[in-house]
């Protein structure tokens, strides 16, 4: 009976995958599923990347569509949360019968989602979500747009070590989650070949509002800078509450503050911080694509893209062409077809390793009286 009932779930599994790709072959619209954080407090990144989306569609629309059909993006909420991700991943795929999948921003809620598209056999594109588990758990359905926080953290470890060469002791401070333990992990690792040390292991709840019992325990380590992996509305807190105690350590953060909705919220008590990033206006000024995408963003929006804004639209740029390249509306097509995309992207040359990781080069932006410059350009601290 135990594997009658195993056969007829799996007959059944087998059917709604049959039916969700023929009812995409014969849409009348080329269907996309975008989720993310349209609420909640990373909404300023679901903003940026509904945004670039939108702008990006409008433009192949207008230049006549994908397979001779127009592009019809369907929007889902899942407030940064896993169990929304799943919720609205499902959702995409079950009742609007999306083609592809674009989201999330967060990594617990990419790396949710993932398990939907891996399971449903639907190409899922994550916009911002850097946990390196996202791409190395065997999932070929997934792709991701940033690169992950291995990466990430491995730049900017070499960036302290060539800019600021006497730095050997670091506290670290963390959101608890699959983003937060990664950029941790990753930075253990990387600072190893250097000899640097962790003196201060902090870490908190998202969502929580009280930073001081960990920043003070910061401030009696000795050590020689902090290293924060925070998302902006944590910390923009943390910067507040940082400076409210009396600290002066020099401070490096995740891409999770590459927003200026840091700045806003942060004012002067982020002035000074370092931030790991994908993308910066200040730090592209040599990308052509980036030029041009900023330009447009700005038409369209009357303020400059933010990295989240530039993972997104590189990410439903690449959704495109590999539809253009599967040449109908199959998704295991164009799954296929994501593999093999290359193009000049809003980061630089765009195309993806084995796992689905692109190879980018990182950036480092440091906020001087409230404003992202290069931080690649500072001379070195000794």
């Amino acid at each position: 009976m135990a594997k009658l009932n195993r056969k007829l779930r799996s007959l059944l599994l087998a059917g709604l995958l049959a039916s969700g790709a023929a009812t995409a072959a014969l849409a009348d619209t080329v269907k996309i599923g975008v989720f993310g954080p349209m609420t909640g407090d990373a909404a300023a990144m679901g903003q940026s990347e509904k945004e670039a989306v939108d702008l990006a569609v409008k433009e192949k629309n207008a230049a006549g569509g994908l397979l001779g059909k127009q592009i019809e993006i369907i929007y889902a909420d899942d407030a940064g949360k896993p169990e929304e991700a799943v919720n609205s991943a499902k959702r995409l795929i079950s009742k609007d019968e999306v083609l592809m999948m674009i989201g999330s921003i967060s990594s617990p809620a990419s790396l949710a989602a993932s398990q939907v598209a891996r399971q449903m056999e639907v190409p899922q594109i994550v916009v911002a979500g850097t946990a390196q588990k996202i791409t190395t758990a065997g999932n070929k359905w997934v792709f991701r747009s940033p690169v992950p926080d291995t990466k990430l953290v491995a730049d900017l470890v070499d960036f302290i070590h060539e800019k600021f060469p006497n730095y050997k002791k670091f506290a670290f401070l963390y959101v608890n989650d699959d983003f937060g333990r990664g950029g941790f992990e990753a930075f253990k690792k990387a600072g190893a070949k250097y000899g640097y040390e962790i003196v201060a292991e902090e870490r908190y709840a998202r969502g929580d509002l009280d930073f001081t019992a960990q920043l003070n325990r910061i401030k009696a380590s000795g050590a020689d800078a902090m290293i924060e992996w925070s998302r902006y509305t944590e910390g923009a807190l943390v910067a507040k509450q940082f400076a409210q105690i009396g600290l002066t350590l020099p401070r490096f953060a995740s891409d999770g503050v590459a927003t200026p909705k840091f700045i806003e919220l942060g004012g002067n008590a982020v002035d000074g911080v370092m931030f790991t990033t994908h993308f910066s206006p200040a730090t592209v000024a040599d990308i052509p694509a980036a030029k041009s995408f900023i330009d447009k963003y700005k038409a369209a929006y009357g303020r400059t893209p933010d990295a989240y804004a530039a993972e997104a639209y590189d990410a439903i740029t690449i959704a495109m062409l590999g539809i253009e390249k599967a040449g109908k509306a199959d998704r295991a097509a164009v799954r296929d077809a994501l593999a093999k995309v290359e193009f000049g992207s809003t980061r630089g040359a765009f195309k993806f390793d084995e796992k689905g990781d692109p190879l980018l080069v990182t950036h480092v932006v440091k906020i001087d009286a409230g404003k992202e410059t290069n931080a690649r350009n500072i001379p070195v601290q000794n």
